[in-house]
Parts: C-alpha cells; structure tokens; sequence
C-alpha cells in the first residue's frame, strides 16, 4: 500500500492548474483567469506568512485556493461542489490524506462569502478572494468581469445595471482577517465612494436615455419648437378669422342698407328696377354663410373630459391639455403635477399628448377656415357670373 503523502507538491498542482485552465477554462472567462488565480494565490500566501500558519495548514490552505475556481469549467453559477469534486480526485491521485482533503472541500465551499468563515483558513480564503476591490487599478480590471457575465449568460448588462452591481458588491464587501482589513478596507470606501458617484451619473444617464435627453437639448428643443408653431399657427388662424369676419360683416351691412333703398314707405319692397337682385342674393348668402363659419372657428371651444391618474400613466389623457383640467380641483390637479415631475418619462408622454389633443382643436379651427373661405370664394365666382348674365341679358332685351 503506497505512503500517504503528508503535504501536496506545489509545483505539481501549479503546472496542473496552469494546463487545466489552457485546456479545459472557457476563454470567455475574462475576469476568472489563471492569471487571476495566480493574484488570489499570491495574497494567500502573504496572509498564511503574516499568520505564521504551521507548513500543513499553509498546504492545506493553498491546495483549497488553487481549485477553487475549477468548477466554472463545468458550471458558472455555484461551481464550488464541481471545484471540490475537481480537487478530491487529484488529491486522491497525489495520495493525500482523507482528512486533509475533506478539509480543503470545506474550504472550498465556503469560499463565496454566503456564510461566515468558520477559522482562520477559511478568513484568508474568503479575503484573498476579494481583495480585488481593494486594489488601486479596481476600475480597470473589473471591466473584465462585466465581459465574463455578459459572455458567461449570454446578455448585455446596462450601464445601470453593472454601476448598482457593482454598488452592491463594494458596499457588502467585508475582510474578515486584520492583514486584509488594514492593508485594502480604506481603499475599498475610497472605490465605494467614487462608485455611488458613478451609480448617480448612470442614473441620470438612464433617464436622460429614457426621455431622449442624450441627444442634449433636443429633446427640450423639440417640445418648445412644437408648442411655438401651435400657438402661432393659432393666431394665423384666429387672424384668418378675425378678417374674414370684417370683410363680411362689412359687405353684409353694406347689401343690407342697399337693400333698405328698395323698401317703400308703406313697407312694400319694389323690385321694378332692381334687375340686379339674383347677384346680391348669391352675394348676401355667400357673405352670410361665410361669416358664420369664421366666427364658429374663432370661437373659443373648450373640450372638457374626466380624467383619472391611471389615464395618465395610460397615455390616453393629458393632465396639460386645458379641457381635461379646468373642471378638477386645484389640489387633484396639483397632484397630478406633482405625479408628472416624479416621472420625466411620463411628463414627456403627456406633453406629446397635450400637443396632440392641441393639434385637434387647431384642425377644427383650419377646417372651418377653409370652408369660410371656401363659401366666399364661390359665393364670389356665382355672384359675379350672374351680375354678367343679368347684364347680358338687359342689354339683349333693350336692343
């Protein structure tokens, strides 16, 4: 029976390690490399020295560390029992005792922090894992974790997303060993410090990319551009209007007295010599029909409809647009407000929806413009072709 082997061959497992991450490690793993495992290692070894750790627990404790990223090869989420399958068979190999191996999968396992380390092996364990964070070139070097996940889950992680994970991990990290604690915990709260500053910025970018405000201030830009145009297309139309009005009011009173001329005093009309009546008839109705339509498009018309918060979140009202606010309470539609400024996503929404409702009520007002217009241009045309008839005809039956 051969000799069970006190202590393992470092050189042996190094050489092992190194080939099994050349042969067997997916390259997609950026972060969780042998040059990685090399860093961990090293801080291992510089723990056990600053502990002055007996030569078998320092073996036992290296042994542990060398595999126990192994598992990833096999599985990226809970690898520790692939790594401590991993390890047991090579110790097996290499003729190490039972108990030694048990204690290396021990340390194994609880190498993720998810439970508080149970001695000092597993302290150095679970520090020498994180002290990355501590790290001064911490920024550049986690970048290649994001790759990992994002190759190792098929997904892209959103700035957000990465800055609150990253957020996360600084935040709860905690040495457990006082080497580790005093050496890298000031500069794990400097790292935290700059990273709530960048969690802010991802924020602001996150909205600013909801609401479209990465374009600058174009966003802001379009939305006071297209209330401009509204409120100067409707004094177009209220000018329109308003002229229409005065040029048919003014030809309407100037028919009427016409038409007075032709009553008698006993209150009789005489239409003996007045050969032109049909033209100032057409004329008198035009003016009419067209005065109507251009006082019904500058008229004020006001739109009321209930809304409800659920309406706004919809997108199916606007709390902005006039006739959906004037019959609420001041303090509901303080609210309402109140509501849209906690949302900017929601408040550009609601903007659109103003100026869509705002582009109905300036459509009613071009249409009753234009069939204004329309009446008096024809009323116009018919008016003129039959003054011509009637003269034509008075001078054929005078000849």
């Amino acid at each position: 029976m051969a000799d069970k082997k006190p202590q393992i061959q470092l050189g042996d497992i190094a050489t092992h390690l190194k080939n099994f991450y050349r042969d067997v490690m997916p390259n997609a793993y950026k972060f969780h490399d042998y040059k990685y495992l090399e860093s961990v290692l090293k801080q291992v070894k510089k723990m056990a020295d600053a502990f002055e750790l007996a030569s078998p627990e320092t073996e036992i404790l290296m042994a542990a560390n060398w595999f126990r990223y192994a598992g990833m090869a096999h599985q990226y989420e809970n690898y520790e029992e692939k790594s401590t399958d991993l390890a047991a068979v090579y110790l097996n190999n290499q003729n190490w005792e039972k108990s030694h191996i048990n204690q290396v999968k021990k340390i194994i396992l609880n190498s993720t922090g998810a439970e508080k380390p149970a001695d000092i092996l597993e302290e150095i364990t679970q520090d020498a894992g994180n002290i990355y964070l501590g790290k001064s070139k911490f920024f550049d070097t986690i970048s290649f974790l994001k790759v990992e996940l994002e190759n190792a889950f098929d997904k892209k992680i959103g700035n957000k997303e990465w800055n609150v994970l990253l957020n996360n991990k600084l935040s709860e990290s905690y040495f457990y060993t006082t080497y580790a604690n005093d050496k890298y915990q000031e500069r794990v709260a400097a790292h935290l410090t700059a990273q709530l500053n960048n969690l802010k910025k991802a924020k602001r970018d996150d909205i600013r990319k909801r609401t479209g405000k990465e374009f600058g201030r174009g966003i802001d830009t379009l939305y006071r551009a297209t209330y401009r145009n509204h409120i100067n297309l409707s004094s177009i139309a209220d000018g329109k209007a308003n002229m229409m009005i005065s040029i048919n009011t003014i030809i309407l009173s100037a028919i009427v007295t016409l038409l007075g001329t032709s009553i008698t005093l006993t209150g009789k009309v005489s239409f003996d010599h007045f050969r032109f009546f049909l033209p100032i008839l057409i004329l008198l109705v035009a003016v009419l029909g067209s005065a109507v339509f251009a006082i019904l498009s500058a008229n004020p018309q006001i739109t009321s409809s209930d809304i409800e918060k659920k309406d706004l979140v919809k997108r199916t009202k606007s709390v902005l647009f006039f006739g959906n606010f004037i019959h609420m309470e001041q303090q509901e539609f303080v609210e309402n407000i109140g509501f849209l400024k906690k949302n900017e996503k929601l408040l550009y929404d609601n903007m659109a929806v103003d100026i869509y409702e705002l582009g109905h009520v300036l459509s009613t007002k071009y249409k009753m413009i234009k069939i204004s217009y329309n009446i008096f241009m024809a009323g116009l045309i018919l008016c003129v072709a039959a003054f011509l008839i009637v003269l034509g005809y008075s001078q054929y039956v005078s000849n």
